[in-house]
This record gives structure tokens, sequence and C-alpha cells, in this order.
């Protein structure tokens, strides 16, 4: 009986011990980014667990904590994923440069009012919002053919796209209807890309 019983713990501590390391003798020869990006209105999103590799391959786990810290402390809500305000743009596997980009503090605040006037004026009438482009590099930002003085490169702006099945004719006209009425004493920055993509900055009034 003895005999049994251990043969009986040998089983469930090999069982137990096997589970955490399973994915360690996947197969190598199939690669995809299922676990890594979402599709979200035709754009390559990344996930949190594409983020997480990030800040850890990176030892950015302070700053990062830090960061989100802030964000929060300031009124920030999660109502959109925040580590995509980091996020260069969906192109970034033909760019030649990193997923994300780490701005710098002195630019904190400028990313803070820009998600403040989204959360207070945008996402209440458009609904969910997605980031596709955030703070940029300056190579990046001349891959994506942004503007030289681009406010992506201050951690000020957000390239997005509604989850909400909403046409572009209707998108624009509130978005429009927000830059008109609060524009101004926002220091609203609006761009009207191709599809539902838009920008949004409050590092100068302007529109293209």
């Amino acid at each position: 009986m003895k005999y049994f019983l251990a043969i009986l713990c040998l089983i469930a501590t090999t069982t137990a011990n096997a589970v955490p390391y399973s994915s360690l003798y996947k197969s190598h020869r199939e690669f995809n980014y299922d676990d890594l990006v979402i599709e979200v209105q035709g754009y390559k999103v990344p996930t949190r667990a594409a983020f997480r590799g990030w800040v850890l391959m990176n030892h950015n786990e302070d700053i990062i904590a830090e960061a989100y810290n802030y964000f929060i402390e300031q009124g920030v809500k999660e109502t959109m994923p925040l580590h995509l305000v980091l996020l260069q743009g969906t192109d970034w596997r033909v760019s030649n440069t990193t997923i994300f980009n780490l701005p710098k503090r002195t630019n904190w605040d400028n990313m803070i009012r820009t998600l403040l006037f989204i959360q207070k004026h945008v996402s209440p009438k458009t609904g969910l919002l997605i980031p596709v482009s955030g703070d940029r590099s300056k190579e990046y930002n001349i891959h994506a053919g942004g503007a030289p003085r681009s406010s992506h490169l201050d951690f000020c702006a957000l390239d997005l796209v509604p989850i909400d099945n909403i046409s572009r004719p209707e998108l624009h006209k509130i978005l429009q209807e927000i830059y008109r009425t609060v524009g101004k004493k926002n220091k609203m920055g609006l761009g009207l890309y191709s599809g539902v993509r838009f920008h949004i900055d409050t590092c100068g009034h302007r529109q293209w």
C-alpha cells in the first residue's frame, strides 16, 4: 500500500511541475501574433501581454508603475487601455523601431490633459476609443510621415479609433461639434484621417 501511495505522490508532483512549463515545449515551427495583438477597426493593436513583455525586457517596471499611479492620481480613468498611450503606431513591424516609446517625465502632464479632455468631451459622445498611436520617437515619427513638430513627440497626442459601429460622417460630425464648442478654450488639435481614425491633442488649437 505504501508503494502505491508513493507512486501517486510522484505522479501528482510530476503533473504539478509539468503544467507551468508546458508552454516552453510548444512547437517553434508555427509563429503568429494571436497572443500579442488584437484587431481593432483593421489595425493590429498590441495586448497587455505584449506590453508586459516590453516592460520586462527593457527593465521599465518602476517607471511604468510610477507613471500609472501618477495618471490615476490626476483623475485619468481606465476607460481605454492606458498602455496604448505609449504605442508608437500599428506599423511598428516595418518601421525598424520599437513597438512602444517611453516619454519624458516632463511631458506626462501633456498626455494627462489630453486624456482628461477625451474623458470629458469626446468618449461620452463617440463611445469607447482605442489608441492606435501615442508617444513617438523622432525616428518613428519620420517613418509615419508625421509633422516635424508633431504633438506626438511631446506625449500630447493620440490617434484613436472607436470600438462602436459608428459611421465616418457621424463621427466627423461629432468631432467637429466638439471642436467648435470647446476646442478653442482647451487648445484642441483635431485631425481627421481615413476611415474612422482621428487625432486629438491639447497642445494647440488647429484642425486638419
